[in-house]
């Protein structure tokens, strides 16, 4: 009668503890652990290695209360994996040696690089590698991408190199053309070797002003040699550049030019614009022939209106006259 009773009202199971705490009963301490074995041996996939960290502890009773102690070995198996370290084989996708995405098989890894590198601008250097890891397991998931997932975080830092490698190539395109450009300037400077400036040059300058009188020529005169041409024309008159080039200085001279604009046109070629009464352009500005760059003035050393026209080629003082 004492057993009939014990039977009744007492059930015998194993309480689970982990790390001291109650997370279950079995009634079977063996199929529990043979279950937890069969969890640690399963290294399907990519899993490597499985470590538990805790292993539950078994204490065999009789619980009298059989609906609150009734066996949970799933629950107890879930507990264990939570505790347990799982290490997975992956594929880390290297671009210039950074990480940017890992996958589950080097086979995956080499079709993405091959499908990226097809799809991207020729001649952009992609500097892919494969590199086999063993990383763990976060979560119920390996630690890898999708195919897609992964080549979206790839083209990211592809799209980059693209940017870089045209703005390279825009670069390497503009240092062509204006070493085309030196190149040509060279010859053209070259084939007019030996040949009288006057003759080759002969036409290029636009005359500064419109109309006038040259009222002081090109030579000696009583006060000393005089460098360029004087032409008197009214006061405020529009004074235009010769020729295209670059402003090499334009503001106030004080060996008598007053107001001045010096216009540098490659090839030697110098052109002065004297005793002006507003200036128009700047130093470093870019002009084309016949742009008003200032006005006819009365500054500096003069007793008219006019303007003091000069031409220097290679630093030395030629007659405008020559080359209008």
């Amino acid at each position: 009668m004492i057993a009939l009773f014990i039977y009744v009202k007492y059930k015998p199971l194993y309480r689970v503890t982990l790390n001291g705490k109650v997370i279950g009963y079995v009634e079977s301490k063996g199929k529990m652990q043979e279950k937890i074995e069969e969890f640690a041996n399963n290294l399907d996939g990519n899993v490597t290695s499985i470590k538990i960290e805790a292993m539950p502890e078994y204490k065999f009773e009789l619980v009298s209360n059989v609906k609150e102690s009734e066996t949970n070995e799933a629950e107890i198996l879930a507990a264990v994996k939570e505790n347990s370290e799982i290490k997975c084989r992956v594929y880390a996708i290297k671009l210039d040696g950074n990480v940017k995405a890992s996958v589950n098989s080097k086979e995956e890894a080499d079709q993405l690089i091959e499908t990226i590198k097809s799809e991207t601008t020729e001649g952009v250097v992609l500097n892919f590698e494969v590199e086999e890891q063993e990383q763990i397991k976060q979560d119920a998931e390996a630690n890898v991408s999708s195919i897609e997932v992964a080549k979206l975080s790839i083209n990211q830092d592809v799209e980059v190199k693209v940017e870089e490698y045209k703005k390279e190539q825009e670069a390497a395109e503009l240092r062509r053309k204006q070493e085309a450009a030196r190149k040509a300037q060279q010859v053209a400077v070259s084939s007019r070797a030996g040949t009288p400036i006057s003759s080759a040059s002969a036409g290029r300058f636009l005359r500064p002003v419109v109309g006038g009188t040259i009222s002081s020529p090109f030579g000696q005169r009583r006060s000393g040699f005089h460098k360029g041409i004087d032409i008197a024309v009214p006061n405020g008159t529009p004074i235009y550049a010769a020729d295209n080039g670059v402003v090499k200085f334009s503001g106030w001279n004080s060996t008598g030019f007053g107001n001045l604009v010096i216009i540098d046109h490659g090839d030697g070629f110098l052109t002065y614009y004297a005793h002006c009464s507003s200036l128009y352009v700047s130093a470093g500005q870019s002009v084309t022939k016949g742009q008003n760059i200032c006005a006819v003035g009365l500054t500096g050393n003069t007793s008219g209106y006019h303007v003091h026209f000069e031409v220097r080629y290679n630093g030395t003082s030629v007659n405008p006259m020559n080359y209008m």
